[in-house]
């Protein structure tokens, strides 16, 4: 017979054998025994942690012919065929592969033939979340009301992928990852049965690479029992695994502890070179400082986690915010681990800094006040007071922001980038201008005057056309922003466009500051409007209260100029309504707000 994975041939077969969710699997064993069991059921839960085992045992125990106790008896018919994957009536799929809408309706059409050997035809489906949005609504119906002879397990690793309206249509469990002690004594108990020697300090180190996953547990010893059949020891665990040993990570700890970078950094390189990793480093270093601390402020709780003897005595009199510094240190310099290839130097770094009294961005926001004879106290309260006035700097300016309607006249209040001072960008931002000095004063005012002629040009070219096609596109564009970005959207409205430009205003003063300032926020924009238009568009922006003034100007100041373009053109008085240019091109811009008087 070919080889069997242990995950596999150990696989639970009832539920008391699972381990680590006893809640959850009394709860099932009720339902079954008092006749409560309902139609649909959720498994969520991180990987390996008993979903599919439970789903499995579940089904058999709906079918089984003779229970004991709630549980399956793995002796009827049905229980064996089930054990072999040949129940005519358990389904179980895959829908990582079959996540399509003729998938879930070909279940949805067969869910009313009655089972043919069982009691119930139980439908498992794996993974729900990659069904595609039209299986999920396919599924709806069926699964609020299925037939009584019907059960559906859905199990799924990532439960925010699940739409509501498909968990509000089920029972839901929530699977936990499995402690580490209870991890231990399932290998235990697997390699006694097996009859294969082992070290305990091997099985810690696979329970804790583990990360709470029985399957990552048991698939890691399998391959130590590869490496090594007769026996699973503790250097063949931490070759295998890329751990650094208890001892030295120890000696690590103590060295940092001590302000020894020198010896540290030699400890770490030394385990780098015998196969450990920077990251599993970092991580064992977290959970031995954790562990230490705990032991400083519960009194010799955890003392297990550590091999020294004369450890606890060591680390004594080391102050409980050392050890904030050390984990915060750590916690940065295993997020900088993903930006870079060269991964023992953010270790190497961390090992200098938490050495030297310099602490991590992340560190102030941890624990207690900083000790100020020993880490540096006074630099951070001084940092802390620096931070505060900046607060209330910026507080007080965005008070005063909030009341420049009343203090200024539109004349101030387009400040639009040029295209040739941003290059990269599409994008023509408006913002207040507030001159407080002569000269500038007439820079701003120069610049005023020739970015208002940028917005006239705007209006000038502006068809109905354009406009409409900017709003029949407006609703796609609240779909495929994010959240932050929809809410900013909602106070923007397109009121006029040419064929390369778009003015939008903003319905408020310090929106539409902040919207000016938000250029992630309008290079998307611009880029959405074109892949839904197909068309490229600049942006202007324009505060609501100043719109109406500008588009009065703009009428008075070019409607001569285009009355005498029409009349050169045509040598004729503009007699009608219909023929008149400047009526038309008023219409086209502002619809029923323009009023024709003779």
């Amino acid at each position: 017979m070919a080889y069997q994975a242990l995950y596999r041939k150990w696989r639970p077969r009832t539920f008391d054998s699972v381990v680590g969710q006893e809640d959850i699997t009394n709860t099932l064993k009720n339902a079954i025994k008092r006749g409560t069991v309902s139609h649909a059921f959720l498994f969520a839960g991180p990987r390996g942690t008993g979903k599919t085992s439970c789903a499995k045992i579940f089904a058999k125990a709906l079918n089984c012919t003779n229970l004991q106790d709630g549980e399956p008896c793995n002796e009827c018919a049905n229980c064996l065929a089930a054990d072999k994957g040949v129940m005519p009536d358990i389904m179980e799929i895959d829908a990582a592969s079959n996540n399509g809408v003729d998938e879930i309706r070909e279940i949805r059409d067969k869910v009313k033939y009655a089972p043919t050997q069982g009691k119930y035809k139980v439908y498992i489906i794996d993974e729900v979340h990659m069904l595609s949005m039209g299986a999920f609504n396919a599924l709806l119906k069926t699964l609020e009301e299925p037939p009584e002879h019907v059960v559906f397990i859905l199990a799924t690793t990532e439960l925010q992928k699940v739409p509501a309206t498909i968990i509000s249509r089920t029972q839901r469990y929530n699977f936990k990852r499995i402690a580490q002690v209870d991890l231990e004594q399932r290998m235990k108990y697997i390699l006694d049965q097996e009859q294969i020697k082992y070290d305990d300090k091997a099985l810690a180190v696979i329970a804790q690479v583990a990360d709470g996953g029985m399957r990552d547990a048991l698939s890691i010893l399998d391959q130590l029992l590869s490496y090594e059949k007769e026996t699973v020891n503790y250097e063949d665990a931490l070759q295998i695994t890329g751990f650094a040993a208890k001892e030295k990570i120890e000696a690590i700890l103590l060295a940092l502890l001590e302000r020894d970078a020198s010896k540290a950094l030699t400890l770490a390189q030394t385990e780098l070179q015998n196969g450990a990793s920077s990251k599993n480093i970092l991580d064992e270093l977290i959970d031995m400082a954790t562990n230490a601390l705990m032991i400083v402020k519960a009194d010799g709780v955890n003392q297990s986690n550590f091999l020294s003897s004369d450890f606890i005595k060591k680390i004594a009199n080391v102050p409980a915010q050392r050890y904030f510094h050390l984990i915060a240190a750590a916690n940065t310099a295993l997020n900088d681990l993903r930006y870079t290839n060269q991964q023992q130097i953010p270790l190497e770094v961390f090992l200098v800094a938490s050495t030297n009294d310099v602490l991590p961005q992340a560190a102030a926001t941890v624990g207690a006040p900083a000790n100020k004879a020993n880490d540096g106290g006074t630099d951070l309260q001084a940092e802390i007071t620096a931070l505060k006035k900046q607060v209330v700097d910026l507080t007080e300016q965005f008070s005063k922001l909030a009341q420049m309607p009343a203090n200024y006249n539109s004349d101030q209040i387009y400040h639009i980038d040029s295209p040739s001072s941003k290059p990269q960008s599409k994008v023509q931002h408006a913002a207040p201008a507030k001159p407080k000095k002569k000269k500038a004063a007439k820079n701003t005012a120069r610049a005023n005057e020739q970015n208002r002629q940028q917005v006239y040009h705007v209006l000038e070219n502006a068809t109905k056309k354009d406009l409409q096609a900017i709003k029949d596109v407006w609703p796609d564009l609240q779909s495929v922003l994010a959240v932050s970005q929809r809410a900013l959207l909602d106070v923007l409205e397109p009121v006029a466009a040419s064929p390369d430009q778009v003015v939008m205003k903003c319905k408020y003063t310090l929106w539409f500051e902040k919207a000016s300032s938000d250029d992630d926020l309008l290079t998307k924009l611009t880029g959405e409007i074109a892949k839904f238009t197909q068309h490229d568009y600049e942006i202007v922006l324009v505060p609501d209260e100043d719109w109406l003034k500008v588009r009065q100007d703009f009428i008075k100041t070019h409607g001569k100029e285009l009355v005498k373009k029409q009349s050169t053109v045509a040598k004729e008085p503009l007699a009608t309504e219909e023929n008149n240019e400047v009526v038309t091109k008023a219409k086209d811009l502002f619809g029923d707000a323009v009023n024709i008087k003779d």
